[in-house]
């Protein structure tokens, strides 16, 4: 399997693309279509990646429930974007889309949010909504 993207910021979803003549370089700092910053986006349904494998799945054998309160944990675990409860406990992780958000923390955002829907069966499936914060 191939891949298809350039390995550049514009191949993540809501980055800006075209020339980046007369634009600031860094990334996610730059303003979109909507003229909002990218780092200050509400992000919204998010599904979390290996749900099955993470810290809160083996301890509870279960998914947190809906309203639960997570953030973006600021060390990588494994390289990835972890999102934990507010306990420390990982529940997954963010899609490589979103690996901008590592640029954005380093800016100074952080991400905190909810778990908006979550399913434990065939596969367990968590869904979060984040909103930046500086």
């Amino acid at each position: 399997m191939g891949t298809r993207g350039t390995n550049k910021f514009t191949d993540y979803p809501g980055t800006p693309r075209g020339s980046a003549k007369g634009a600031k370089a860094g990334g996610p700092s730059s303003k979109d279509s909507g003229d909002v910053l990218l780092c200050e986006r509400q992000l919204t349904g998010l599904p979390l990646e290996e749900v099955g494998r993470c810290d809160y799945f083996i301890a509870h054998h279960a998914i947190p429930a809906s309203g639960t309160p997570v953030v973006v944990r600021k060390k990588l675990v494994g390289g990835r974007i972890g999102v934990e409860t507010t306990g420390g406990e990982l529940i997954g992780f963010l899609p490589t889309d979103y690996n901008y958000l590592l640029r954005c923390m380093k800016q100074g955002y952080s991400y905190a949010g909810q778990v908006t829907s979550s399913v434990a069966k065939p596969v367990p499936v968590v869904r979060v909504d984040l909103e930046p914060r500086k």
